[in-house]
């Protein structure tokens, strides 16, 4: 089934994770996730996020899948732009986070560490056990340029929120990555809202580039 969901191996596929904390608040952002250890799956939050402290809490996700730009936009940036798109949870079937509604379907796990906390890096890394795949999209959705263009913008703006005062260079490389996305989807797309995404991205950047 996960392979039908487009998780292969040796790729990445961006989600939007949902967990909760100790308090029993749910927390949703853009997320990395790829298949390890077999049937497995693997995600790497940074260490200070509010992901990875809820996954020390409570030891369950679920990887939302969707191709909405402006989710992955509103959830990534939610401090910056303080315009939350209007957030649904539902009941998960099998574990306590919550599903974020409107998703294309649904994955549920149960995660742990995949490493001890003497393990020092930037990411806290954890490994994914699926319970529970549930699909909700009647159709299949037409790849869109535009649309995967402005997520992955959207991927290396948070990048570059996390990197921006230790390492200039990969900031300078993401920045001119998100220049040339934005350049293709004003050329193929330019009332879409992807587009409108992307624009809103090359606002925050003077927060973090000068």
């Amino acid at each position: 089934m996960l392979s039908k969901l487009g998780f292969i191996n040796c790729d990445v596929v961006e989600v939007l994770l949902t967990t909760i904390s100790a308090k029993g608040e749910p927390n949703t952002a853009p997320m990395g996730v790829w298949i390890e250890m077999g049937p497995r799956l693997a995600l790497r939050p940074y260490q200070e996020t509010q992901s990875a402290r809820n996954l020390e809490v409570n030891r369950e996700a679920v990887l939302n899948l969707s191709q909405d730009p402006e989710l992955f936009l509103s959830f990534a940036f939610k401090e910056e732009l303080r315009q939350l798109q209007s957030v649904e949870y539902i009941s998960a079937k099998t574990v306590k986070a919550p599903r974020l509604s409107g998703a294309n379907a649904y994955v549920e796990v149960s995660v742990k560490p995949k490493h001890s906390t003497e393990f020092v890096t930037p990411f806290r890394e954890f490994l994914c056990a699926v319970q529970h795949i549930e699909v909700t999209s009647k159709f299949p959705l037409a790849f869109s340029r535009s649309r995967s263009a402005a997520i992955e913008c959207v991927i290396y703006a948070t990048k570059i929120r996390a990197l921006h005062n230790t390492d200039p260079i990969t900031v300078k490389h993401l920045a001119h990555q998100i220049g040339e996305h934005y350049a293709l989807v004003e050329r193929i797309a330019p009332q879409s809202p992807a587009a409108e995404v992307i624009r809103k991205v090359e606002t925050l950047l003077p927060k973090w580039i000068k």
